[in-house]
């Protein structure tokens, strides 16, 4: 069995693998153990952990001793990371590519969590870079903090209407359709450049802006995980 870890800003999110099938899923929080997610049983069986993180340390709890492998700028990908600053950059985000990587294919791939990432990958020069930009949660919190009167919105549960008739209805319309418009610019652009490319959404909004996004994309909540396991074999000793 193998573990995957990989550590947000807000939650670390964690996945057994038997060889190459994800068997199951969930998230902690920091701290958290994981026998809340897996059986004395489950964690004996497992052989190997990797692991990585946009935080300095990975605080989670009762992981057993075995071999560990932590991803980082320096560590082995199926391409070359032709990004200036290699050193700042979020290894999730060149995790989430290795997922999907095949040497013939330009991918696009999104993740939206507590920021959206924007991240290309081509066939002919492997992982260059993309967009960063404040994520669902984050363009809520930040209306409400850096205002007097607008109120915090902290749950969504449906699409809004483009019209809002409340102040709280009008920022969800404001974020959602705003982040929905973004997303669609965005695979537009990269698509007049590169008209071949395959864009994948992912990270924990993924599910909920798929739904509402035009464009041909294929959504899974799990790249950085399966990712994960997939660097295993090139970043063994």
């Amino acid at each position: 069995m193998r573990l995957a870890l990989d550590a947000g800003n807000s939650f670390i999110k964690v996945g057994l693998f038997n060889k190459e099938t994800l068997i199951k899923h969930t998230q902690l929080k920091h701290g958290e153990s994981l026998l809340r997610f897996l059986t004395l049983e489950e964690i004996g069986r497992i052989a190997t952990i990797i692991s990585c993180s946009v935080i300095k340390h990975l605080n989670i709890k009762d992981l057993p001793a075995v071999k560990t492998i932590h991803i980082n700028h320096h560590s082995v990908f199926p391409f070359k990371l032709q990004y200036k600053t290699p050193e700042t950059l979020g290894i999730d985000r060149v995790v989430a590519c290795c997922s999907l990587w095949n040497n013939r294919t330009d991918l696009l791939v999104i993740d939206a969590g507590s920021c959206i990432t924007y991240d290309l990958v081509t066939g002919e020069s492997g992982y260059i870079g993309g967009a960063i930009s404040p994520g669902l949660k984050m363009r809520f919190k930040a209306m409400n903090n850096f205002t007097d009167k607008l109120p915090f919105v902290s749950q969504i549960d449906e699409h809004p209407a483009l019209i809002g008739m409340t102040t709280k209805d009008c920022l969800k319309s404001g974020v959602i359709h705003g982040i929905v418009n973004e997303i669609e610019g965005f695979i537009c652009s990269f698509k007049d450049k590169y008209p071949n490319i395959n864009v994948f959404l992912t990270g924990g909004d993924a599910i909920f802006l798929c739904t509402a996004l035009k464009s041909g994309i294929f959504a899974d909540q799990n790249l950085v995980l399966k990712g994960l396991n997939s660097l295993i074999r090139l970043n063994e000793e």
